[in-house]
């Protein structure tokens, strides 16, 4: 299966209709964990069986989950505990990979090379963790410089495939919000990577907006996803907001 849509398309309480569009697109599902909202929880819980043959991937969580906090303390804890549930019920549901941020929050110059140093020794953990469940993590280009949230820019992300096994997931919004080269960056990675996440902004903004509505950049990234990754999986990341299954299903055709 080449296509999936992102679980943060819906709140938390309504977990219920990504079923629903999994179902009638015939694409699969990547489940962005909430562990911190019962509403998820229940969900996760209770639609096991369903979920069974829909799920691609897992995302790891977002809240509570900062890499670039050192060992031993509460923020690294909180870390590995959301991971490794996330690995868990992943297993559960024969997901193919687990997509993994370096980091979540702010990088700070004053502490960029500690941030860097935790980052990558608590990627080096999660691995050995997901191992352990017969996973395996995707490094994506996380982070947005609007937000300060880039801790690595295109070179560097480039070159950090030199030092890890990881494959990676480019996520095309981090790209273009970041003023990053699609042709350099694809052309580059292209046997390392397994998968894209899918959203449009403005080229400032990591706003997840739908396909058309922001600046992307679409027939450029198709010339490049075709010559070097085709195989890749195609993973719609838009945000929180009411998006038909007609609408979605025309963005997947644009792929075709």
């Amino acid at each position: 299966m080449k296509y999936a849509i992102n679980t943060v398309l819906f709140p938390p309480d309504e977990l219920k209709r990504a079923l629903t569009y999994a179902r009638e697109l015939g694409v699969m599902l990547e489940i962005l964990p909430f562990w911190h909202e019962d509403s998820f929880c229940r969900f996760m819980d209770m639609h096991m069986t369903e979920l069974q043959g829909l799920v691609s991937s897992f995302h790891e969580p977002f809240y509570r989950c900062e890499h670039t906090a050192p060992k031993g303390t509460s923020a690294h804890r909180e870390a590995i505990e959301g991971c490794r549930k996330t690995y868990e019920y992943a297993a559960k549901l024969n997901a193919k990979h687990i997509v993994f941020h370096h980091n979540n929050d702010a990088v700070s110059p004053n502490t960029y090379a500690e941030q860097v140093t935790y980052a990558a020794e608590n990627l080096q953990e999660c691995n050995e963790i997901a191992a352990e469940y017969g996973l395996h993590n995707l490094v994506e280009n996380a982070g947005a410089i609007a937000k300060n949230t880039m801790l690595f820019d295109q070179e560097a992300f480039i070159t950090l495939f030199d030092k890890i096994d990881n494959d990676c997931l480019i996520d095309l919004g981090h790209v273009h919000c970041n003023g990053w080269d699609v042709e350099r960056i694809i052309s580059a990675l292209e046997t390392r990577i397994r998968a894209y996440h899918i959203h449009d902004n403005n080229g400032r903004e990591d706003a997840h907006l739908p396909l058309g509505q922001g600046s992307l950049d679409m027939p450029g990234f198709l010339t490049q996803y075709k010559k070097h990754t085709p195989g890749a999986m195609l993973i719609l990341e838009y945000g929180p907001s009411p998006i038909s299954i007609s609408q979605i299903r025309t963005d997947f055709e644009r792929f075709e």
